[in-house]
């Protein structure tokens, strides 16, 4: 990790996350802060769902300070993601991206997503 870029919240775009999604080191966790029914009909490959309340107690399972870690929701104008973002910080995460767009963005682009199967 960069130590100039510690402690840090960015933002990125769709078509740099994609390419994020790529690579597997350093080691990130992308979290969807939209509802469960929404996240269950389509998320971006490996997306975990998290609420912003759920964030505000610890980060999730697996992850540690040094995960890069990528909040989405919705859209632009969604105020989880600021939330989350400073709730992952709070815990003591040393980067934090959001991304902006949110899904509105990513299905314009026409990317991927993965649904979730009924049990």
């Amino acid at each position: 990790m960069d130590p100039h870029f510690e402690g840090v919240i960015f933002q990125t775009h769709a078509n740099e996350l994609v390419k994020r999604l790529g690579k597997a080191f350093p080691p990130f966790c992308v979290i969807d802060l939209r509802d469960q029914s929404a996240y269950q009909t389509g998320h971006l490959p490996t997306a975990r769902h998290a609420s912003a309340d759920q964030l505000a107690q610890s980060l999730p399972d697996g992850t540690d300070e040094s995960t890069e870690f990528f909040v989405l929701g919705d859209g632009p104008d969604d105020p989880m993601i600021r939330q989350a973002s400073q709730a992952l910080r709070s815990h003591g995460a040393q980067r934090v991206v959001e991304f902006r767009g949110g899904m509105s963005e990513w299905h314009g682009y026409g990317f991927d997503v993965v649904q979730e199967t009924a049990a």
